[in-house]
Protein backbone atom coordinates (compact mmCIF):
# COMPACT_ATOMS: atom_id res chain seq x y z
CA UNK A 1 0.00 0.00 0.00
CA UNK A 2 1.40 3.49 -0.78
CA UNK A 3 2.28 5.73 1.67
CA UNK A 4 -0.93 8.32 0.97
CA UNK A 5 -3.01 5.55 1.34
CA UNK A 6 -1.43 4.53 5.02
CA UNK A 7 -1.43 8.21 6.13
CA UNK A 8 -5.20 8.83 5.04
CA UNK A 9 -6.36 5.93 6.54
CA UNK A 10 -4.41 6.67 9.99
CA UNK A 11 -5.49 9.84 10.19
CA UNK A 12 -9.15 8.36 9.26
CA UNK A 13 -9.18 6.47 12.29
CA UNK A 14 -8.23 9.56 14.05
CA UNK A 15 -10.95 11.56 13.08
CA UNK A 16 -13.38 8.76 13.87
CA UNK A 17 -12.19 8.60 17.36
CA UNK A 18 -12.38 12.39 17.81
CA UNK A 19 -15.69 11.63 19.26
CA UNK A 20 -14.18 9.64 21.50
CA UNK A 21 -15.45 6.04 21.14
CA UNK A 22 -13.37 2.90 19.54
CA UNK A 23 -14.84 1.71 16.58
CA UNK A 24 -12.23 -0.28 15.24
CA UNK A 25 -9.94 -0.15 12.29
CA UNK A 26 -10.68 0.92 9.35
CA UNK A 27 -10.37 -1.08 5.93
CA UNK A 28 -7.73 -3.04 5.75
CA UNK A 29 -7.47 -2.16 2.06
CA UNK A 30 -8.65 1.57 -0.02
CA UNK A 31 -11.73 0.20 -1.88
CA UNK A 32 -12.57 3.67 -3.61
CA UNK A 33 -16.02 4.00 -5.31
CA UNK A 34 -16.38 5.05 -8.91
CA UNK A 35 -15.97 9.28 -8.58
CA UNK A 36 -19.36 10.99 -8.09
CA UNK A 37 -18.43 14.49 -7.92
CA UNK A 38 -20.20 15.10 -11.28
CA UNK A 39 -23.43 13.68 -10.27
CA UNK A 40 -23.68 15.02 -6.88
CA UNK A 41 -23.32 18.10 -8.32
CA UNK A 42 -26.22 17.58 -10.83
CA UNK A 43 -28.76 16.40 -8.22
CA UNK A 44 -27.81 18.97 -6.03
CA UNK A 45 -28.35 21.61 -8.70
CA UNK A 46 -31.89 19.73 -9.52
CA UNK A 47 -33.24 19.92 -5.91
CA UNK A 48 -32.18 23.50 -5.48
CA UNK A 49 -33.93 24.33 -8.78
CA UNK A 50 -37.33 22.76 -7.42
CA UNK A 51 -36.55 24.64 -4.07
CA UNK A 52 -36.25 27.72 -5.99
CA UNK A 53 -38.95 27.68 -7.66
CA UNK A 54 -41.29 26.99 -5.02
CA UNK A 55 -39.86 29.55 -2.98
CA UNK A 56 -41.14 32.02 -5.65
CA UNK A 57 -44.23 30.09 -5.61
CA UNK A 58 -43.80 29.07 -9.53
CA UNK A 59 -45.38 25.89 -9.36
CA UNK A 60 -44.93 25.17 -13.25
CA UNK A 61 -40.89 25.82 -13.24
CA UNK A 62 -40.81 23.67 -10.22
CA UNK A 63 -42.70 20.70 -11.51
CA UNK A 64 -39.80 21.02 -14.70
CA UNK A 65 -37.60 18.92 -12.18
CA UNK A 66 -40.06 16.46 -11.75
CA UNK A 67 -40.41 12.77 -13.70
CA UNK A 68 -44.03 12.09 -15.03
CA UNK A 69 -44.81 9.91 -12.22
CA UNK A 70 -43.10 11.44 -9.41
CA UNK A 71 -45.10 11.88 -6.27
CA UNK A 72 -45.33 14.14 -3.64
CA UNK A 73 -45.86 12.40 -0.03
CA UNK A 74 -45.82 14.21 3.56
CA UNK A 75 -47.00 12.51 6.93
CA UNK A 76 -50.47 14.91 7.18
CA UNK A 77 -51.91 14.14 3.73
CA UNK A 78 -52.53 11.98 1.28
CA UNK A 79 -49.43 11.68 -1.65
CA UNK A 80 -49.98 13.22 -4.65
CA UNK A 81 -48.60 11.29 -8.01
CA UNK A 82 -47.88 12.74 -11.10
CA UNK A 83 -46.25 15.90 -12.48
CA UNK A 84 -49.91 17.69 -13.56
CA UNK A 85 -51.62 16.50 -10.12
CA UNK A 86 -48.41 18.43 -8.30
CA UNK A 87 -48.57 21.25 -10.38
CA UNK A 88 -52.48 22.01 -9.22
CA UNK A 89 -51.60 21.03 -5.68
CA UNK A 90 -48.64 23.88 -5.54
CA UNK A 91 -50.60 26.41 -7.15
CA UNK A 92 -53.39 25.67 -4.52
CA UNK A 93 -51.23 25.69 -1.61
CA UNK A 94 -49.28 28.80 -2.91
CA UNK A 95 -52.55 30.30 -3.43
CA UNK A 96 -53.53 29.64 0.07
CA UNK A 97 -50.28 30.42 2.02
CA UNK A 98 -47.84 33.03 2.57
CA UNK A 99 -44.36 32.60 0.57
CA UNK A 100 -41.44 30.65 2.77
CA UNK A 101 -37.56 30.35 2.84
CA UNK A 102 -36.76 26.72 2.79
CA UNK A 103 -32.97 25.98 3.75
CA UNK A 104 -31.69 21.93 2.99
CA UNK A 105 -29.02 20.79 5.24
CA UNK A 106 -28.69 17.49 3.21
CA UNK A 107 -26.84 14.52 5.58
CA UNK A 108 -26.38 12.42 2.43
CA UNK A 109 -26.39 11.71 -0.98
CA UNK A 110 -26.55 7.95 -2.01
CA UNK A 111 -26.36 6.14 -5.19
CA UNK A 112 -27.85 3.02 -5.00
CA UNK A 113 -27.34 2.16 -8.64
CA UNK A 114 -25.65 4.43 -11.94
CA UNK A 115 -28.68 6.13 -12.74
CA UNK A 116 -30.61 6.64 -9.20
CA UNK A 117 -29.96 8.64 -6.55
CA UNK A 118 -31.18 9.56 -3.00
CA UNK A 119 -30.84 12.93 -0.98
CA UNK A 120 -31.85 12.81 2.72
CA UNK A 121 -30.99 15.46 5.45
CA UNK A 122 -32.94 18.37 7.49
CA UNK A 123 -35.11 20.96 5.88
CA UNK A 124 -35.98 24.39 7.96
CA UNK A 125 -38.94 25.84 6.94
CA UNK A 126 -39.02 29.53 7.69
CA UNK A 127 -42.85 31.93 6.47
CA UNK A 128 -42.81 35.04 6.27
CA UNK A 129 -43.23 36.84 9.73
CA UNK A 130 -43.72 33.25 10.94
CA UNK A 131 -41.81 30.79 12.99
CA UNK A 132 -39.36 28.32 11.52
CA UNK A 133 -40.36 24.67 11.38
CA UNK A 134 -37.97 21.59 10.59
CA UNK A 135 -38.90 18.21 8.96
CA UNK A 136 -37.00 15.62 7.96
CA UNK A 137 -36.72 14.60 4.02
CA UNK A 138 -35.99 12.24 1.49
CA UNK A 139 -35.55 13.38 -1.94
CA UNK A 140 -35.48 9.98 -4.69
CA UNK A 141 -34.27 11.15 -8.38
CA UNK A 142 -33.45 9.42 -11.64
CA UNK A 143 -31.56 9.89 -14.20
CA UNK A 144 -34.09 10.51 -17.80
CA UNK A 145 -32.27 11.07 -20.80
CA UNK A 146 -28.90 12.55 -19.11
CA UNK A 147 -30.73 14.60 -16.78
CA UNK A 148 -31.56 14.20 -13.20
CA UNK A 149 -34.87 14.57 -12.26
CA UNK A 150 -36.76 14.20 -8.74
CA UNK A 151 -39.14 11.42 -8.27
CA UNK A 152 -40.48 11.15 -4.96
CA UNK A 153 -40.03 13.83 -2.31
CA UNK A 154 -41.24 12.72 1.29
CA UNK A 155 -41.20 14.70 3.97
CA UNK A 156 -42.25 14.12 7.87
CA UNK A 157 -41.73 16.42 11.32
CA UNK A 158 -38.45 16.53 12.89
CA UNK A 159 -38.57 15.97 16.41
CA UNK A 160 -35.39 17.44 18.16
CA UNK A 161 -33.99 15.50 20.84
CA UNK A 162 -32.61 17.14 23.58
CA UNK A 163 -29.06 17.41 25.48
CA UNK A 164 -31.25 15.76 28.41
CA UNK A 165 -31.53 12.99 27.19
CA UNK A 166 -28.26 12.16 26.90
CA UNK A 167 -27.72 12.50 30.51
CA UNK A 168 -27.22 8.96 30.68
CA UNK A 169 -23.55 9.25 29.07
CA UNK A 170 -22.07 11.17 31.65
CA UNK A 171 -19.55 9.32 33.52
CA UNK A 172 -16.39 7.37 32.08
CA UNK A 173 -16.46 4.67 29.22
CA UNK A 174 -14.03 2.06 27.82
CA UNK A 175 -13.81 0.43 24.30
CA UNK A 176 -10.86 -1.99 23.57
CA UNK A 177 -10.26 -3.83 20.16
CA UNK A 178 -7.03 -4.94 19.14
CA UNK A 179 -3.90 -3.24 20.41
CA UNK A 180 -5.95 -0.05 21.27
CA UNK A 181 -8.25 1.11 24.19
CA UNK A 182 -10.23 4.02 23.97
CA UNK A 183 -11.31 6.06 27.30
CA UNK A 184 -13.97 8.84 27.23
CA UNK A 185 -15.64 10.77 30.52
CA UNK A 186 -18.64 12.43 29.88
CA UNK A 187 -19.63 15.48 32.33
CA UNK A 188 -21.66 18.64 32.49
CA UNK A 189 -20.45 22.06 31.35
CA UNK A 190 -21.37 25.51 32.78
CA UNK A 191 -25.16 25.28 33.71
CA UNK A 192 -25.81 21.75 32.15
CA UNK A 193 -26.01 24.29 29.06
CA UNK A 194 -23.38 21.42 27.21
CA UNK A 195 -21.74 17.98 27.54
CA UNK A 196 -18.38 17.96 27.13
CA UNK A 197 -16.33 14.56 26.33
CA UNK A 198 -12.25 14.44 26.81
CA UNK A 199 -10.94 11.31 25.29
CA UNK A 200 -7.60 9.40 25.24
CA UNK A 201 -6.78 7.11 22.51
CA UNK A 202 -3.78 3.98 23.23
CA UNK A 203 -2.29 2.64 20.45
CA UNK A 204 0.64 0.58 21.42
CA UNK A 205 3.76 3.71 21.50
CA UNK A 206 1.28 6.54 20.48
CA UNK A 207 -1.56 8.22 22.62
CA UNK A 208 -3.43 10.82 21.45
CA UNK A 209 -6.22 13.33 22.93
CA UNK A 210 -9.15 15.51 22.67
CA UNK A 211 -12.22 17.55 23.24
CA UNK A 212 -15.76 17.07 22.06
CA UNK A 213 -18.68 19.29 22.61
CA UNK A 214 -22.26 18.85 22.85
CA UNK A 215 -25.12 21.61 22.96
CA UNK A 216 -28.09 23.18 21.45
CA UNK A 217 -27.52 25.25 18.46
CA UNK A 218 -30.09 28.66 19.83
CA UNK A 219 -30.74 29.39 16.11
CA UNK A 220 -32.24 25.90 15.26
CA UNK A 221 -32.96 24.00 18.16
CA UNK A 222 -30.93 20.80 16.52
CA UNK A 223 -28.50 19.19 18.97
CA UNK A 224 -24.65 19.91 17.43
CA UNK A 225 -21.11 18.26 17.98
CA UNK A 226 -18.31 20.31 18.28
CA UNK A 227 -14.73 18.33 18.22
CA UNK A 228 -10.91 19.32 18.63
CA UNK A 229 -7.90 17.15 18.54
CA UNK A 230 -4.72 17.90 19.83
CA UNK A 231 -2.75 17.28 15.94
CA UNK A 232 -5.06 20.11 14.99
CA UNK A 233 -8.48 18.10 13.19
CA UNK A 234 -11.48 19.69 14.30
CA UNK A 235 -15.00 18.80 12.64
CA UNK A 236 -18.59 19.65 13.67
CA UNK A 237 -22.30 17.75 13.20
CA UNK A 238 -25.65 16.99 14.01
CA UNK A 239 -27.44 14.47 16.14
CA UNK A 240 -31.02 13.04 15.76
CA UNK A 241 -32.44 10.38 17.16
CA UNK A 242 -35.26 7.09 16.93
CA UNK A 243 -35.63 5.83 19.76
CA UNK A 244 -32.67 4.32 21.21
CA UNK A 245 -30.84 4.67 18.65
CA UNK A 246 -29.09 7.91 17.99
CA UNK A 247 -27.11 9.38 14.56
CA UNK A 248 -24.15 11.38 14.93
CA UNK A 249 -23.57 13.48 11.35
CA UNK A 250 -20.03 14.59 11.55
CA UNK A 251 -17.81 16.50 9.13
CA UNK A 252 -13.96 16.61 10.10
CA UNK A 253 -10.99 18.52 9.00
CA UNK A 254 -8.43 16.21 8.95
CA UNK A 255 -4.84 17.48 9.67
CA UNK A 256 -3.42 16.77 6.49
CA UNK A 257 -6.50 19.28 5.26
CA UNK A 258 -8.37 16.47 4.38
CA UNK A 259 -12.11 16.51 4.56
CA UNK A 260 -14.09 13.21 6.14
CA UNK A 261 -17.42 12.64 6.83
CA UNK A 262 -19.03 9.80 8.42
CA UNK A 263 -22.86 8.75 9.95
CA UNK A 264 -21.68 7.33 13.30
CA UNK A 265 -24.51 5.37 14.60
CA UNK A 266 -24.70 5.05 18.39
CA UNK A 267 -27.19 2.32 19.88
CA UNK A 268 -27.74 2.12 23.67
CA UNK A 269 -27.85 -1.31 24.50
CA UNK A 270 -28.74 -0.56 28.61
CA UNK A 271 -27.78 2.40 31.13
CA UNK A 272 -24.02 1.25 30.73
CA UNK A 273 -23.40 -0.43 27.35
CA UNK A 274 -23.95 0.84 23.58
CA UNK A 275 -22.56 -0.09 20.23
CA UNK A 276 -21.34 2.58 17.73
CA UNK A 277 -20.83 2.26 13.98
CA UNK A 278 -19.49 4.41 11.57
CA UNK A 279 -21.20 3.96 8.20
CA UNK A 280 -20.72 6.26 5.10
CA UNK A 281 -17.44 6.80 5.97
CA UNK A 282 -15.57 8.83 2.87
CA UNK A 283 -12.58 10.80 2.77
CA UNK A 284 -12.59 13.95 0.57
CA UNK A 285 -15.54 11.97 -1.75
CA UNK A 286 -13.67 8.97 -1.82
CA UNK A 287 -15.99 6.17 -0.29
CA UNK A 288 -14.72 3.57 2.36
CA UNK A 289 -17.95 2.14 3.25
CA UNK A 290 -19.20 1.00 6.94
CA UNK A 291 -16.98 -0.31 9.97
CA UNK A 292 -17.99 -3.34 12.00
CA UNK A 293 -19.91 -2.10 15.35
CA UNK A 294 -17.89 -1.52 18.07
CA UNK A 295 -18.92 -2.12 21.96
CA UNK A 296 -18.76 0.55 24.14
CA UNK A 297 -18.93 -0.36 28.38
CA UNK A 298 -19.18 2.23 31.16
CA UNK A 299 -16.49 2.43 33.98
CA UNK A 300 -18.27 1.59 37.08
CA UNK A 301 -17.55 4.17 39.76
CA UNK A 302 -16.00 4.19 42.67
Amino acid sequence: MHNRGSNRKQFAVMAILVTGLFAGRLLSQENVATNRDTDGAAVKEAIQGFTTAFEKGDAEVAVAYLTSGAELVADDAPAVVGREAIQQALLAHFAKNSRVKIELAPDSIRFPSRDTAISEGLMRVVPEGGDPSHNNYSISLVREDGKWRITLIHEWPHEQPALEQLEWLVGTWISKQADAEIQTTYEWFGNKSFIRAQFFIREKDKSFTGMQMIGTDSQTGALRTWTFEVGGGFGEGFISREGKDWTFEMATTLPTGETLEVTNLLIQLDQDSFTWQPLNLTIDGEQFGDLPPAKVSRVPSN
